[in-house]
């Protein structure tokens, strides 16, 4: 051997190198089989029963991470928005638990200042996204509540239920939104928001500042004209619980959805057209 590593000393270091790589194997192959631990087998019928989307909505890192939760009885079986009712009632049966699904809710945009009717505080050349813009300055637009037109939310999205419309508004597909909540994540101004499906009535605005102060960057926003608390007062004239659903706070119409009949009065009454009322769609299954 001696004569070896003084011909070729190289080849001891690669017999070496390979005889130390032997032994690991054989010592992480032994390791393998006395420490295996049988999965079990509900955990495949569990990945079946979610969707696959791996969206991280159920707030755990995909679909298998999820999975061991429920298995470990950590998690309940209806934090999945994405599989909705289908999937609460699979992992019901594979998990002998009974639970009822989530309400279902859409993405909502509240925000309909578009690249026509808002002014800029400056020309923005720099990349493609709304984290990146806001962290310049604070945003290129004067309004610092509005959207900001770069598609982050669109690019989270993958369901492909949200778009840039021509003038630089997200549109929700409805029929297409499952609710996971990515483009919520992905708006650095938060925008957007989820809401129960069934309500077809929000705000298309976020502006905190006063109409005179606002109208210098929007011409869209709210007023705080309060025409819509009226109307809504008048709904609730009758009923001494609720004295109304909707009220102007920091100077923006809000709408408590735990009280909104969704009667759509408030839309009716709003000069600006910020409070948007839309039926939600009946969606089979």
């Amino acid at each position: 051997m001696q004569i070896l590593e003084l011909l070729f000393p190289s080849l001891a270091s690669v017999i070496s190198i390979t005889a130390l790589g032997a032994l690991f194997g054989i010592v992480l192959s032994i390791a393998k089989i006395k420490l295996h631990v049988e999965r079990d087998k509900r955990y495949g019928y569990i990945m079946d029963a979610l969707p696959g989307a791996n969206c991280g909505a159920c707030g755990f890192p995909g679909c298998g991470g999820y999975a061991m939760k429920i298995l470990e009885g950590s998690a309940p079986i209806n934090l999945c928005m994405v599989g909705g009712k289908e999937a609460v009632e699979k992992l019901s049966r594979i998990m002998d638990i009974a639970a009822e699904a989530q309400s279902p809710v859409k993405a909502r945009v509240h925000c309909q200042g578009g690249s026509d009717v808002t002014t800029p505080r400056f020309a923005y050349d720099g990349p493609l996204s709304c984290t990146a813009a806001q962290q310049i300055m604070g945003g290129y637009k004067v309004c610092q509540y509005g959207c900001l037109g770069l598609g982050d939310c669109e690019r989270s999205c993958l369901f492909d239920a949200i778009h840039l419309n021509a003038r630089g508004i997200p549109e929700v597909n409805w029929e297409k939104c499952t609710g996971c909540g990515a483009c919520v994540d992905a708006c650095p101004r938060k925008i957007i928001s989820l809401e129960n499906e069934a309500i077809g009535v929000h705000v298309r605005c976020g502006n905190l500042e006063k109409a005179p102060v606002m109208k210098k960057g929007c011409s869209v926003g709210c007023i705080a004209c309060n025409r819509c608390v009226k109307a809504c007062k008048e709904v609730f004239a009758d009923n001494p619980e609720i004295e109304t659903a909707i009220e102007v706070v920091n100077f923006c119409a809000v709408i408590n959805y735990e009280t909104c009949i969704n009667c759509g009065k408030c839309a009716e009454v709003c000069p600006n057209n910020v409070i948007e009322f839309q039926r939600a769609p009946v969606i089979a299954g």
